[in-house]
């Protein structure tokens, strides 16, 4: 093992953090007003949250979220805690969303970043067929190396 390698371990042995961040676009056949973003954002938040405590996680570090709906219209949302209720900020103006672009920071404490992303991806897929919600994927981030000087 060399320094690198062994440095990226002794930082992973002491964070115990797993992070993951995604950008998806939506496509919504049944256009959602400001409430129904709004539960819509919450329950996959509480859904991926839960399903990382599933899999092994132990504390939540921060769970956020950033949605846009095509006409400028927002909804922001920061969870802490399951038995705290989230920071929510929903700035949606009476329109209805139809097409939107959501951002999803998963920071959890007890997971790795490959174990996160999974976790969060698979759970987003069940839960936007559920809600018949199509979606695609425009980015999503893990980090596969640490930021270590050399």
């Amino acid at each position: 093992m060399d320094l690198k390698e062994r440095q990226l371990l002794t930082h992973r042995a002491s964070d115990e953090l797993g992070k993951f961040s995604m950008w998806i676009r939506l496509y919504i056949k049944d256009p959602l007003d400001g409430e129904r973003s709004e539960k819509m954002v919450l329950d996959l938040m509480n859904g991926i949250t839960k399903e990382c405590f599933a899999r092994g996680a132990d504390m939540i570090g921060h769970i956020k979220s950033f949605l846009t709906a095509e006409g400028g219209s927002t909804i922001s949302v920061s969870l802490i805690d399951m038995d705290i209720p989230p920071t929510v900020q929903n700035r949606f103006d009476g329109t209805k969303m139809m097409r939107g672009e959501l951002i999803v920071h998963v920071i959890v404490h007890g997971m790795w970043d490959p174990q996160v992303r999974e976790t969060s991806l698979e759970f987003t897929k069940g839960f936007m067929a559920e809600h018949g919600i199509d979606y695609e994927v425009i980015n999503d981030f893990y980090e596969k190396e640490k930021r270590i000087k050399d």
